[in-house]
């Protein structure tokens, strides 16, 4: 099954990573419990686990085909920031990818979804400040007025958590 060798790979590409003090493994479950809440596809999952490898990781695109094949490679290609020589360079040129390619968007949603929750949870005041800071380029950049199904309603559990983490702020 896809998503048991995309854990396998995932765990062991991160394995003396941390996501605070937890293991990086508690923040990809995080993104990969949102992929299944939404019952998104099995590429998708895939991809969830894999999202940071790339990235983080030391890990080719030809690593994660040679696992998981050209379309989880793909999508996992597409939410992996380009060089820059800031954040924001960054994301200027990573944008276009995910935005072109619906699966990576659906990534790119349940990974954001589950680093918020995860940090209203945690009281984490500084990275929900930068969520909500980054919220308005975010979603002017992503977000399609043509969106259906499964993403528009990741798009509104996204708003949904945003606004949570606005009130918080507001009362910190």
């Amino acid at each position: 099954m896809i998503e048991i060798q995309a854990k396998e790979f995932a765990l062991a590409a991160h394995k003396d990573q941390l996501y605070g003090e937890q293991p990086y493994a508690f923040h990809l479950a995080a993104v990969v419990a949102v992929a299944k809440e939404f019952k998104l596809n099995d590429n998708i999952i895939a991809a969830c686990w894999l999202h940071d490898t790339m990235e983080d990781c030391n890990v080719s695109f030809q690593d994660i085909k040679n696992v998981c094949g050209e379309t989880v490679a793909e999508i996992v290609f597409c939410v992996t920031d380009e060089l820059g020589r800031n954040r924001k360079e960054r994301k200027e040129k990573t944008y276009p990818k995910i935005a072109g390619n619906a699966d990576a968007l659906c990534v790119k949603l349940c990974d954001r979804i589950a680093n918020v929750q995860h940090s209203i949870v945690n009281h984490n005041s500084a990275l929900l400040s930068m969520y909500v800071k980054k919220q308005v380029l975010f979603k002017e950049k992503l977000f399609n007025v043509n969106v259906t199904g499964t993403t528009l309603i990741l798009w509104k559990k996204l708003e949904e958590l945003m606004s949570e983490a606005t009130q918080l702020q507001k009362i910190n």
